[in-house]
């Protein structure tokens, strides 16, 4: 997320624990070098690498005013997670991550 004005990148810090996954990083949502937008999380590290997580751009962690972005293949370290090109992700100010079985929130990071 290089090169772009830092008043057009949106950061929120993910700091949750669960009963049974613990997620710690920083989600900042911001223009992909390859191309339109992307997610980009930065030093992301999830505890219990037996769930499977998929995460969300969502208007006030509402998923009924959201994006899949897909399943978070990492679960440490620092990835990005594409947008699709042409999305107007003003709408959106949040970051949701949801266990892909038991459809529960795990996360909702304020961008």
């Amino acid at each position: 997320m290089d090169g772009q004005d830092p008043a057009d990148i949106l950061m929120g810090n993910i700091d949750e624990e669960e009963s049974s996954v613990v997620v710690h990083g920083t989600a900042i949502l911001g223009i992909d070098p390859d191309g339109g937008s992307a997610v980009l999380f930065k030093d992301f590290e999830l505890t219990n690498s037996q769930v499977k997580l998929s995460a969300y751009l969502a208007t006030d962690g509402n998923l009924n005013k959201s994006l899949e972005l897909g399943e978070l293949k990492e679960h440490r370290e620092t990835f990005t997670m594409s947008i699709p090109l042409g999305t107007d992700t003003s709408p959106y100010n949040t970051v949701v991550l949801r266990d892909a079985k038991s459809k529960k929130k795990v996360a909702v990071i304020e961008l």
